[in-house]
């Protein structure tokens, strides 16, 4: 074999022609005449390298895949991490958004609690509290301070006839007219309803009020146009008190501003009044009394306490006459004497009488509830409810609510009611007297009406004042005024009964001289319900 040159080779051939190639080597041997050649195929030859090619495949092949996997999984979570940042990205948006919302919301709150709605001035809790950081400043100052109630008269009026609204406008135009007016460092604030408080401060002497004062009622009774096409004009009351003369704290000076506030509306308002410490105290309860009876309404601090009305023949209890108290929470109970008139005056005396037109058919019913023999309750009406043409509606409406009948009740006016609008006065007295509830006139004598004028009006009682009545044993002509009254009373067919009886002597005169029925200190004082209840059921009232 040519290729078997040297003593020693290795080669790659195939051994016979046609035969496959194989790896051989040979050896020429020294010592005799051969070579040795020992060959293997070249598949036996690689077969070790392609195991290990495949082992080295397959493992790069699993890496590859392991590879793949993670790769994958990392895309995955960067992806869900990408989502979630995302997701936090929005939510530290929205998250942003509602702070700022809260914080737009907290400075309406914060404006709201500060601020009155409608003008847009301080409101009463702002404004005690910055009075109230002036003052302790104003203790250390040279200068004066002044707190001024101010009040719109007869604002109640524009409400009722234009209403609400015009109302509302033309608060709005004294605020913004206070602010033309006065100066960035007083301090201005709507108290409520038409009242307006404003402390003035730093001024050099006292007297600058009087400037001051008088140009805000100037400047404040101006016509005020353009409200929904009204023109209006009203006048303002001012109460003033100065710090610290008149008080050394807000709540001391704003209630001695209010009372010289009042002080200027007694005095004919559209004119400020300065706080005098040396009012009597009569009036500063006057003034209180007058501020706190509407709430006393609301709030049912009104009792009834009864008056019987006594048969004369046979001492028979015939009615009740129901007189208003009221129990004070400061006072006590006051008697109607001292808050009837500031009624009519504040325009409180409709809800009043309403409250005591209710609580007399309440008692109505209670008793009739209990069973008892129900006499009439006698409750007064004031002119001002006389002239509301709705008040027989109301009547029967109360009525029918308590389940009574129309002659437990009984109602009494006096002659000013029959002043104009006369018309109106006589209708509404017709229709009460349809519904069954019978009608006296009471302190008949003290005013303009004779016999003959009240002839043709519905009613159906007489009761004598009781000045007639205390001048029936001490003048003779008071006698035979009271007879001649009972007598022509009964040819009118009309009830005769005496108030005011407070002797024998005078319940003796009346009962000789035909007088129905009699109410009195001498028969029974007014009493509560309670003690009513037990007269009704004892039916008779004797004479001590």
């Amino acid at each position: 074999m040519a290729l078997m040159s040297g003593n020693r080779g290795a080669a790659v051939a195939a051994l016979q022609p046609g035969a496959a190639a194989s790896q051989f080597s040979w050896r020429r041997s020294a010592q005799s005449p051969f070579i040795v050649v020992a060959s293997r195929g070249l598949e036996w030859v690689d077969a070790p390298m392609r195991e290990g090619s495949r082992k080295v495949w397959t493992l790069l092949g699993v890496l590859s895949l392991c590879l793949l996997l993670a790769v994958g999984g990392m895309l995955r979570v960067l992806r869900h991490q990408e989502g979630l940042f995302v997701a936090l990205s929005v939510a530290n948006r929205d998250k942003h958004t509602l702070i700022d919302q809260l914080e737009q919301e907290k400075a309406k709150a914060l404006e709201l609690a500060a601020n009155d709605h409608l003008t847009g001035l301080h409101n009463r809790r702002m404004f005690n509290e910055l009075v109230a950081s002036h003052l302790a400043l104003a203790r250390r100052s040279r200068k004066f301070y002044a707190l001024m109630y101010l009040d719109l008269d007869r604002f109640k009026a524009i409400n009722d006839t234009l209403g609400h609204h015009v109302g509302d406008l033309l608060l709005q135009a004294v605020g913004q007219r206070l602010r033309q007016l006065l100066r960035s460092s007083d301090i201005i604030a709507r108290m409520g309803g038409d009242e307006f408080a404003v402390l003035v401060t730093g001024m050099d002497a006292m007297a600058d009020m009087d400037a001051l004062a008088a140009k805000l009622i100037e400047q404040l009774s101006q016509p005020y146009d353009g409200l929904e096409g009204h023109s209006l004009q009203v006048t303002p009351s001012i109460g003033v008190a100065f710090f610290p003369r008149d008080g050394h704290d807000v709540t001391l000076l704003c209630r001695n501003a209010d009372a010289a506030m009042y002080a200027s509306k007694r005095a004919g308002r559209g004119r400020f009044s300065y706080y005098d410490a040396t009012a009597s105290a009569d009036s500063a309860r006057s003034y209180a009394l007058e501020r706190q009876l509407p709430r006393a309404v609301a709030d049912r601090q009104l009792v009834l306490h009864f008056q019987p009305k006594v048969r004369l023949h046979d001492c028979r209890i015939m009615g009740f006459e129901a007189l208003v108290r009221w129990q004070h929470p400061d006072y006590g109970l006051i008697y109607p004497g001292e808050f009837i008139a500031a009624a009519e005056v504040t325009g409180a005396i409709r809800a009043l009488g309403d409250w005591v037109l209710q609580a007399c058919c309440e008692q109505a019913a209670a008793w009739r509830g209990q069973g008892l023999e129900p006499v009439p309750i006698a409750f007064n009406v004031s002119p001002v409810q006389l002239r509301d043409g709705a008040f027989a509606e109301r009547l029967a409406a109360h009525i029918a609510q308590h389940g009574i009948e129309a002659g437990d009740l009984s109602m009494e006016i006096t002659e000013s009611c029959l002043l104009e609008p006369r018309a109106l006065a006589l209708s509404v007295l017709e229709q009460v007297r349809a519904m069954g509830v019978s009608i006296g006139l009471d302190d008949f004598g003290t005013g303009f009406s004779s016999l003959s004028q009240i002839k043709d009006l519905p009613i159906d009682t007489l009761k004598l004042d009781r000045s007639f009545v205390n001048d029936i044993r001490s003048s003779s002509e008071a006698g035979v005024i009271v007879t001649s009254v009972i007598t022509l009373a009964h040819n009118l067919k009309m009830r005769v009964v005496a108030e005011g009886v407070e002797l024998m002597d005078q319940l003796v005169y009346l009962k000789t001289a035909g007088c129905d029925e009699a109410q009195g200190y001498f028969l029974s004082r007014p009493v509560g319900s309670h003690a009513a209840e037990d007269l009704l059921r004892a039916g008779y009232l004797y004479p001590a």
